[in-house]
């Protein structure tokens, strides 16, 4: 069988984040199902990744996020929307090693304290909640002007009935504010993906 894995470094990505992908993280190469999914990725149309848990969807977000702010749309912004306050911590505390190295400023939006809320209109990539964002949307809908990429994870939640409304609209509402701005959605278990991904 041939080897569909691919080297970091064939992403075209600039030196300093390769570097930081394989000095950092210990990453050299995209697993097949990454590889696969980047080539629709990298296209810049709207995409669901719908891999196993423990694939590396978040590897080929932060890969689709780095090519949109330091290659295509310089000084644009994104935002990764997850479902609950301690995986937005996690992301952010991970994102904040890799915008150390990258020089790209991090901010977290989960709840209304001070500690809850970091550098949520000048950041590059915006970590937060659905719920937190529907309320920037509403409140501060230019912070969201430079929006270029918008990330989704746990994409089936949609389907949530406490979760799932909120979710939809803030998406309806950023592809109505920024139409031009690339969605990636990702999910393990989503069920109907060719449905949600004529959606998207």
């Amino acid at each position: 069988m041939a080897d569909l894995s691919m080297s970091i470094r064939d992403l075209g990505l600039p030196s300093k984040a390769s570097d930081f992908f394989v000095n950092e993280w210990g990453i050299e190469k995209l697993y097949p199902p990454q590889h696969e999914s980047i080539t629709a990725i990298f296209s810049g149309r709207n995409s669901l990744v719908a891999i196993p848990t423990a694939s590396g969807k978040s590897l080929i977000a932060y890969i689709a996020i780095l090519k949109k702010l330091l290659l295509e749309e310089i000084g644009s912004k994104a935002v990764y929307i997850v479902p609950l306050k301690a995986l937005a911590t996690e992301k952010f505390d991970e994102l904040k090693s890799m915008g150390k190295a990258l020089n790209l400023t991090i901010g977290l939006g989960i709840g209304d304290s001070t500690s809850e809320a970091k550098k949520i209109d000048e950041c590059d990539i915006l970590v937060c909640t659905s719920e937190k964002l529907d309320s920037i949307i509403r409140n501060k809908p230019g912070s969201m002007s430079r929006v270029s990429i918008i990330v989704t994870d746990e994409f089936h939640l949609l389907n949530d009935s406490t979760r799932g409304p909120t979710l939809e609209i803030n998406l309806t509402k950023l592809r109505y504010l920024r139409p031009n701005a690339q969605i990636i959605a990702l999910s393990a278990t989503v069920g109907n993906s060719n449905q949600l991904s004529k959606w998207l």
